[in-house]
This record gives structure tokens, C-alpha cells and sequence, in this order.
């Protein structure tokens, strides 16, 4: 659902995406509104899902992480109760950071991080494995060229 967001709102919100851990003050100081104001924004637009939480973003080599890859899945689209169980559990593995259900040939969309090319395979041959039996295709990514948490950027680039 859309949130009407005027244009402080939308500038409050851009300087978080940059640094969550911003104080109000300092938003407030960029922003021309009081430190009260811009907490009490920010407590509107966590209220309407807008600001859905802060995070630490972590260098995954840093933790072991040096494999990302995107494996796309297709099988049945019905799942069973069990093959459902399993595909969540899947899902709320650390390794899996994103899943999409996508539209053409396959069915998920799932970006991965591993230790190892053989983490990786284990992973993707649970998505294999009955009950849930998914077909996959499995792209290792080379180079990281650009990676936004949080999934955007407002207004213009830094």
C-alpha cells in the first residue's frame, strides 16, 4: 500500500536509507525541522510500515560469506503442507537473503550467501530434495559492482 509522503517525510527517509543510526538531531539540523518533530515523523512513518527497522550492514567476506549467487527455482506451484514446511525452513536459513516469487519460466527468484561452493551446493540440493523437488539454475555472481540495502535510494545520488 502506498503512503502519501510529503517531501520532508521523503528527505527524512533518504537520510536514513544513507545512515540508519542518524540521530534526530542531526536529521532535524539537515532537515529545518526541531528534533522533536523529526522524531515524532519518524515515529509516524514506522507506525504506517514505511520504516520497517534498522540494521547493521556487515562486509560478508568479513563473516565467512564469499559465495553470492542467485538460484532460480521452478516446480509445482501448489505445494504440498510438508513441501510448504520445507521451503520456509529453507527460507529462514541465514544463508538465503532475499526470495521472490517471479513471473516467466521459473518460479523463485533467491539470492544466496555462502561460506563455500560446496555450502552453496548443499543449499541448493535441499531445494532439490522431495517433498519440494524444485528444478533450479544456479548463477555464482563475479563481481559486485552495486548492492543498495534497503532496495532503493531516493532523490539524487551521493
Amino acid at each position: 500500500m502506498a503512503v502519501d509522503l510529503d517531501d520532508l517525510d521523503l528527505r527524512i527517509v533518504g537520510l536514513l536509507l544513507r545512515d540508519g543510526r542518524s540521530p534526530a538531531s542531526q536529521i532535524a539540523d539537515q532537515v529545518g525541522l526541531s528534533r522533536p518533530a523529526v522524531a515524532d515523523r519518524i515515529e509516524k512513518l514506522e507506525r504506517l510500515g514505511v520504516i520497517r527497522g534498522t540494521t547493521v550492514v556487515v562486509d560478508p567476506e568479513s563473516i565467512g560469506r564469499k559465495v553470492t549467487a542467485f538460484v532460480a527455482a521452478r516446480g509445482s506451484v501448489h505445494l504440498t503442507p510438508k513441501a510448504l514446511k520445507m521451503f520456509r525452513d529453507i527460507m529462514a536459513l541465514d544463508e538465503v537473503l532475499e526470495t521472490h516469487t517471479v513471473a516467466g519460466d521459473d518460479c523463485y527468484l533467491i539470492k544466496v550467501r555462502t561460506d563455500s561452493i560446496a555450502s552453496l551446493n548443499t543449499l541448493v540440493g535441499k531445494l532439490k530434495e522431495p517433498p519440494l523437488s524444485l528444478s533450479t539454475r544456479t548463477t555464482i555472481v563475479m563481481q559486485t559492482h552495486c548492492e543498495k540495502v534497503g532496495g532503493i535510494v531516493l532523490g539524487e545520488a551521493i
